[in-house]
């Protein structure tokens, strides 16, 4: 067995985000089609050691980590204690809707897989991440990915081309369940269709997301970055996830570069991320 595992933990972006009116179980159908990020992303090492430790410099050690709910989640699936030092470090700003801490856990469940030769395959990976949360199973297979349900059903895409995105912010820090609170008091919502786009990102009238409204009205700030964007020629601006981060897409990476060295908080010039073994 190896003594230690180095994963990378990549980021998101929800190309297209739909959301559906909240369900009895208090959860909202979605429809979104996810793109792993290259290049900005979280790095995880997983150690043996004769007990659990996690170390995650500006975010919340201990159960309050997703991190550590995967490790309880694991354990419990193979009735068997599995310790381990795990060290993250953190590049994807928390609260930005780049999906960092979800991105951790997935690695998690493929580093302790592998650091102890479990054999549980990628499904039953996706099993058990679809319980910590809805971008968690999306982390474990990576790649692009069309996602519904409550994001645990995804049906593989092909990688965008020609696509650079400028990630900018937290614009402002957002709370997930505020968003969406404020998205169910809106009303904006509508049915979701289950049929992932087929036409070119760049076919216009696709790309969006359904909680930029919610997420506006919280934070007013994000307007303004959003003209930055288009001012400075983005051929489609959205909300990461459910915020705070904006991201403006280009065709090439050098107008995206370009625009990039005009705007204040760029956190990263990034494009899909091919499909690689573990997350991402």
């Amino acid at each position: 067995m190896a003594d230690h595992l180095v994963i990378p933990a990549p980021a998101k972006l929800n190309l297209v985000l739909r959301v559906g009116p909240r369900a009895p179980d208090g959860y909202h159908p979605l429809g979104t089609l996810l793109v792993a990020l290259a290049g900005l992303e979280d790095t995880v090492t997983i150690a043996a050691a004769p007990s659990r430790t996690l170390s995650c410099p500006g975010a919340p050690d201990g159960p309050a980590n997703l991190a550590w709910r995967a490790v309880d989640a694991l354990e419990a699936a193979c009735a068997r204690p599995l310790p381990a030092r795990i060290d993250i470090v953190k590049r994807i700003p928390m609260q930005a809707g780049l999906g960092g801490g979800s991105s951790d856990a997935a690695a998690v469940l493929i580093g302790l897989t592998a650091l102890y030769r479990l054999g549980l395959d990628v499904r039953e990976l996706e099993r058990l991440a679809a319980d910590l949360g809805s971008d968690v199973p999306f982390f474990v297979r990576g790649g692009t990915q069309w996602a519904t349900g409550r994001g645990e059903r995804l049906l593989p895409r092909s990688r965008p081309t020609d696509l650079w995105a400028v990630i900018c912010g937290p614009v402002a820090p957002l709370s997930t369940t505020e968003v969406y609170r404020t998205f169910d008091r809106l009303g904006h919502c509508g049915a979701i269709d289950p049929a992932p786009p087929t036409e070119p990102w760049t076919s216009g009238g696709w790309v969006g997301n359904d909680l930029w409204q919610a997420a506006r009205t919280l934070a007013p700030e994000l307007g303004a970055a959003a003209d930055d964007l288009a001012r400075l020629g983005a051929h489609e601006v959205l909300l990461c996830g459910s915020g705070g981060a904006m991201a403006g897409l280009w065709t090439s990476r050098a107008a995206a570069e370009a625009a990039a060295g005009q705007l204040r908080s760029v956190i990263a010039v990034t494009s899909p991320r091919p499909r690689v073994t573990g997350t991402g």
